[in-house]
């Protein structure tokens, strides 16, 4: 069974004692930045002495990790930061994508209504 180990700051997945069918999520960063880019769904698939093979949504290749007891970046759905931090990450797309929407749309697709509304929401109306 996966458990969560740290505190506020400093959180953490305890891989010792996983086993076959637990489910973990993994934060893929950009490089040198803390910026996600990606979270990753994962299973365990098997467990030997050193090493978990899991399987992450999306990928055919199995992922291997090291059995120890500190993986960061990676966290069970239940956990509150992770939570946070998925809503977060969620959110920021939305906002990237209706930005993209926005910039690229044709002068003919802002009608008065649309217009209002960024007004207002900018202040400006």
């Amino acid at each position: 069974m996966l458990k969560t180990c740290g505190d506020a700051h400093y959180r953490y997945l305890d891989m010792r004692e996983a086993e076959p069918g637990d489910h973990f999520f993994h934060l893929r960063h950009q490089p040198y930045s803390d910026v996600v880019a990606a979270i990753e769904a994962a299973e365990v698939l098997s467990v030997d002495d050193k090493t978990l093979h899991c399987r992450v949504q999306g990928q055919r290749k199995p992922w291997k990790l090291r059995r120890q007891a500190e993986h960061i970046h990676c966290y069970v759905g239940e956990d509150p930061l992770f939570q946070q931090l998925y809503y977060t990450f969620t959110r920021a797309q939305r906002i990237q994508q209706a930005k993209e929407w926005v910039r690229h749309a044709p002068p003919e697709r802002f009608d008065e209504e649309v217009l209002q509304a960024i007004e207002r929401w900018h202040g400006t109306g």
